[in-house]
């Protein structure tokens, strides 16, 4: 943990995608053709700007000859477009119109929601989804560890905006001048740190994609929390766990580990492209 977010290489994010349809080509059979032109435009989509023939070619390991035989029908079909000058190769109309979409049918919450028992099974700690209400972050969702411990947390609990970890992630991952807005607007005077330091550990928060708390905000219990991202890299509520171990807040604890492994996967199911590892 700890490392500047990023995206992953083109070709190793391809060969990934290979491996994993390796892996389901087993489990069923499908049309290998149909496989094929899901690579290429796949590769299409990872290049993540208009590119070449040889390029596309390369990255899935195929014939250039072939390959310009299937982008000849993903242009057909609107799913790719060519430039005509320059040659090269991008998405199509019909492939923003299935990604907008796909995009849509999407429930950050939901997902995230999904996800929180399996968290909690692993860390043995409470899950918490926050998401920022009129009058700051709000719990929405409480997911029990076997844990027990006294708290007078609840959902419908709205913690500080700038004093806790779930509001500071969501505030890092929030656009500039709508955070300034947010904490003109909602965070106590009494409650915010310096203006510089909260920009530092904002940097720091986008750096590693977590933030902690110790016992000064919930007597007795310690929270690391994470955000929950957009298409567009920008936090629609915080994961957050809570419990009465201090270490579990360290980066590279397994609490740590679980629960950015949850947040990024549900965070890349609502089209981010960020990860932190």
């Amino acid at each position: 943990m700890g490392s500047t977010a990023k995206k992953k290489p083109f070709t190793s994010a391809i060969e990934e995608k290979q491996k994993s349809s390796g892996r389901r080509k087993k489990a069923r059979r499908g049309i290998q053709s149909a496989d094929k032109a899901a690579e290429v435009l796949m590769a299409l989509v990872e290049a993540g700007q208009p590119a070449p023939l040889r390029d596309l070619a390369r990255a899935i390991d195929m014939p250039t000859s072939l390959a310009h035989r299937y982008l000849a029908s993903l242009v057909t079909s609107g799913l790719a477009v060519q430039n005509n000058v320059t040659g090269l190769y991008d998405l199509g109309p019909s492939a923003i119109r299935i990604g907008a979409a796909a995009l849509a049918r999407v429930d950050p919450l939901r997902l995230a929601s999904e996800a929180m028992p399996e968290l909690v099974a692993k860390t043995g700690l409470t899950a918490l989804l926050n998401v920022l209400g009129d009058r700051g972050p709000t719990i929405v969702r409480w997911e029990r560890s076997y844990v027990p411990f006294i708290t007078t947390l609840a959902v419908g609990s709205v913690l500080p905006l700038t004093g806790s970890a779930s509001g500071r992630v969501i505030l890092a991952f929030t656009p500039d001048r709508i955070r300034r807005k947010l904490m003109q607007l909602k965070a106590p005077k009494n409650e915010d740190e310096a203006p510089a330091k909260l920009s530092e550990r904002f940097i720091q928060i986008r750096k590693r994609g977590f933030d902690t708390a110790d016992s000064t905000v919930v007597p007795g219990l310690s929270a690391v929390s994470t955000p929950i991202l957009d298409l567009q890299n920008e936090a629609v509520a915080s994961l957050t766990l809570v419990g009465s171990r201090s270490d579990m807040v360290h980066a590279g604890s397994q609490a740590v580990a679980a629960l950015l492994e949850t947040a990024c996967g549900v965070s890349q199911a609502c089209g981010s492209s960020l990860k932190f590892s």
